[in-house]
């Protein structure tokens, strides 16, 4: 915990200031419009996608240790490149490789700190990792957009030299933090050399209504990442340090909710408080298509963030109870967040360019709504 807590929050603090960045880099200085921010900002979503598949191998054989440091030194070394040579199609191969490189990082830091723990503990681990990270997050924007105004490039420079001294101490800790076991094979599936079971998989099929919440979730926050801040630029005319402060309202009170669930343990295994979490974010999306004014934004947002809270922490926690295989589950929530990151932002990004901003909404709430009925036929069935 000394180790991936402290590197959960720098890690998501630099991905938060360069993710925003480059989102600007994009718009202001290669002059793209929301569509193809949309697909930008979808492309190192889609690469972590792919990566959660086939580096999953790879990252079980090498342990997290290894993992992380080459995610952290390579991105790095990535965007360094970026400021040598500045391009919209090196923008667009960077983007993608950070991306297939983040699914070394998220899922072995997450399969490392939930091994050996059930109930309670499982519970007070994954939150204490979420309120981490989210509070590098609820930084990151507001950071990342003072830093915007002094300079697109600064930012990149900043986030650079995070994941640069991220990775040096990740690679270096090996003498104070023991090497964790090496997931995957015959040990995560819980069997011996023979093929014989040797532990007993309890898994909750309360983790696929949960999945679905947190696919529903991040559609939701992709558009307010992604396509957000173009809109609050271009219609609302607001600084970027202004666009990072409203952002960094959402992230805070995300924040808080993390705090709330690991201490209180009244949501576990109730069924309601998984649908509870969709039926918010349909409300919500349809308050949206309504709301045009900054105040109105940081009040739909912050009540956004507490809704997050609850999703995000439904998945990670009903996936990996009683699970053997933990890996495998973690790759597969984290998939599932980046594959409505894909669709908010490139439906996001489309409806808006073609239609309007409140469109947006009406776009989400029908996905949303899907979503939430799917939720309810699973929590309906008998265990």
């Amino acid at each position: 915990m000394a180790l991936l807590i402290p590197t959960a929050f720098v890690g998501c603090l630099a991905m938060g200031i360069i993710n925003l960045a480059m989102l600007f880099i994009v718009k202001e200085r290669f002059h793209a419009g929301p569509q193809a921010v949309g697909v930008f900002t979808a492309l190192s979503s889609v690469a972590y996608f792919l990566g959660c598949i086939v580096l999953k191998r790879f990252s079980d054989r090498i342990g997290p240790r290894a993992a992380m440091s080459i995610m952290t030194l390579g991105t790095a070394g990535l965007f360094s490149l970026f400021i040598v040579v500045p391009s919209m199609a090196l923008a667009f191969g960077v983007y993608f490789l950070y991306g297939l490189l983040t699914a070394l990082f998220w899922p072995p830091m997450m399969t490392w700190l939930s091994a050996g723990l059930e109930g309670q503990e499982l519970s007070k681990a994954t939150n204490t990792f979420s309120l981490s990270w989210s509070s590098g997050g609820a930084i990151a924007p507001y950071v990342a957009g003072l830093l915007c105004e002094l300079g697109l490039d600064i930012p990149i420079y900043v986030g650079i030299a995070i994941f640069a001294l991220a990775g040096l101490v990740m690679a270096s800790s090996g003498s104070l933090v023991p090497s964790p076991a090496r997931t995957g094979g015959a040990e995560a599936a819980g069997t011996g050399s023979g093929g014989t079971t040797q532990v007993a998989d309890h898994s909750t099929p309360l983790r696929f209504p949960a999945w679905i919440g947190a696919f529903m979730i991040y559609a939701v926050l992709a558009v307010f990442s992604n396509i957000f801040p173009l809109f609050a630029k271009d219609e609302l005319a607001l600084s970027e340090s202004r666009i990072g402060l409203l952002l960094l309202v959402r992230a805070s009170f995300a924040a808080v909710g993390f705090w709330a669930l690991g201490r209180f343990g009244f949501w576990h295994f109730r069924k309601r408080y998984i649908a509870l979490g969709v039926l918010l974010l349909l409300l919500l999306d349809l308050a949206f298509v309504f709301v045009h004014a900054p105040a109105g934004f940081a009040v739909g947002l912050a009540a956004l963030g507490l809704v997050q809270a609850l999703c995000y922490n439904s998945s990670i926690f009903y996936g990996a109870s009683g699970a053997v295989d933990r890996a495998r589950r973690m790759t597969i929530h984290e998939a599932l967040l980046t594959a409505g990151q894909i669709l908010g932002s490139i439906g996001g990004g489309m409806a808006y360019q073609a239609y309007s901003w409140r469109t947006v909404f009406v776009f989400l709430a029908v996905i949303v709504g899907g979503g939430l009925v799917a939720q309810l036929v699973l929590l309906g069935r008998k265990a």
